[in-house]
């Protein structure tokens, strides 16, 4: 796995990432889930230099070695991003958002159209302030987005007990989280490569995973502050119809609200495919 990095913003945080593939081949910004790190996107780096790609991997505030930041909406974050393109001399690139990671790579389609040549939502979550989204979540899943919708303190607290278990148990954690994935996502979560790569991301999760994961979840459940209607540079969707996380409604509704999007509809693939398929929707993106 490539070195990480830290990069200090003009505000005073600290971005974390890492880069790996050809390094002269097309720029692609990927953005992890929640919770989640730089690490989630950096499983294999071989598949990745053949298909000549420049995957710049990137933890979001709170997350990995990113600075939590206080007070943030989603369309702070293109502004990181551009920042960070810029430190590292890159003008024009893709960006692909896994889960959590979606709406992020949504708001730099709609807000750095001069730069971004093409982006990628993989099961990605919808805009959690539309009831069709929330209608098609699971019970549970429509409980916590509630109180995140409502800024509930009772949210933060959960999330900060969870992360602070996963952190000193990763192994324990990670095999009651399997249980709740489909049979395909358990095949991809139990191999020894993708494992070793979520205990290690596990053990390093920051003290402010936590805060982040809570105040994702309020962002997600909120206006987010841009129109996904105005977005013109080609997006591509994708998703699993096995996906137990992220329904495929989210997708459908991401597609109608995006003009000109290619949906492309995954049959028995669940959550965690992009980590078969990044080299592939990488070079989607790169002949867009």
């Amino acid at each position: 796995m490539s070195d990480s990095r830290v990069t200090g913003l003009p505000d005073g945080r600290d971005l974390g990432w890492l880069e790996m593939g050809d390094p002269q081949g097309t720029p692609i910004f990927a953005f992890h889930g929640t919770p989640g790190s730089r690490y989630e996107m950096a499983m294999d780096e071989a598949p990745i230099s053949e298909a000549g790609l420049r995957l710049i991997s990137v933890d979001r505030p709170g997350y990995g070695l990113s600075s939590f930041q206080r007070g943030r909406r989603l369309v702070h974050w293109p502004r990181d991003v551009a920042y960070l393109a810029d430190h590292i001399g890159v003008d024009k690139f893709a960006v692909i958002g896994h889960s959590g990671g979606g709406p992020y790579s949504a708001v730099c389609a709609a807000l750095l159209a001069e730069r971004v040549t093409s982006a990628a939502i993989v099961s990605g979550v919808a805009p959690l302030a539309d009831q069709k989204a929330l209608e098609s979540m699971k019970r549970s899943d429509k409980m916590q987005m509630g109180l995140s919708r409502r800024r509930s303190r009772v949210m933060r607290v959960a999330s900060n007990l969870q992360m602070g278990v996963f952190r000193r148990w990763p192994s324990w954690t990670l095999d009651m989280m399997t249980k709740q994935f489909s049979p395909v996502d358990v095949e991809i979560l139990t191999r020894p490569k993708v494992r070793a790569v979520m205990e290690l991301e596990a053990q390093r999760l920051s003290r402010t995973t936590g805060h982040a994961v809570a105040q994702d979840l309020e962002l997600f459940t909120a206006d987010w502050g841009f129109d996904l209607g105005a977005i013109e540079v080609p997006v591509h969707v994708w998703q699993g119809d096995a996906d137990h996380s992220v329904p495929p409604a989210h997708a459908r509704l991401l597609h109608e609200a995006i003009p000109g999007s290619v949906l492309h509809e995954m049959p028995g693939a669940g959550h965690f495919f992009i980590f078969d398929e990044l080299p592939g929707i990488g070079l989607a993106l790169k002949e867009s």
